[in-house]
């Protein structure tokens, strides 16, 4: 060992001298994976929803894909920082991980984010819509009430049905 220096040292180095504390790594095998997980899980998601909210007509698929996906990236963007903030440093492969997850979330052909929703999140939340929905529109006030053009459609639709 080195002069000052024992295995088991005082100060908590290593027999080389570096500090344990300080010999946090992630153990990874893609360079540069935390530049790909920003990239999957935030630049492209970004274009993308984008991409959609700028369409001369945005299909209800789109929408909930972005919305369900944003939800989700937020919601594991907190708990990873408030409570998992250990992971990153001491779980093998965990940014690979998470990377994957992401991009089945987001990938084109999968659509992971939509299929969450339709197969598992939907019937959860339609308890909770029913219960919940007219307390919201109640509580909004007039803001919670259809756009007076809309009424004024339907008023005149139905005029044109009696007729």
């Amino acid at each position: 060992p080195l002069a000052g220096s024992t295995p088991t040292g005082r100060d908590g180095s290593s027999p080389v001298g570096f500090p344990l504390r300080c010999s946090r790594m992630a153990i990874s095998i893609i360079p540069f994976i935390g530049l790909i997980s920003f990239g999957v899980q935030y630049v492209y998601p970004a274009v993308e929803s984008t991409g959609v909210l700028l369409k001369d007509k945005i299909s209800h698929k789109d929408v909930t894909q972005w919305i369900v996906f944003w939800i989700i990236c937020i919601s594991m963007a907190v708990v990873e920082n408030r409570v998992l903030f250990f992971l990153v440093d001491y779980v093998p492969l965990y940014l690979e991980l998470k990377t994957l997850a992401f991009l089945w979330l987001v990938h084109p052909e999968y659509l992971g984010a939509l299929w969450l929703w339709h197969q598992k999140l939907k019937a959860v939340h339609a308890e909770y819509d029913t219960a919940f929905y007219p307390l919201l529109l109640q509580c909004l006030g007039p803001f919670g009430k259809a756009p007076a053009a809309v009424e004024v459609e339907e008023t005149t639709k139905e005029a044109d049905k009696d007729n």
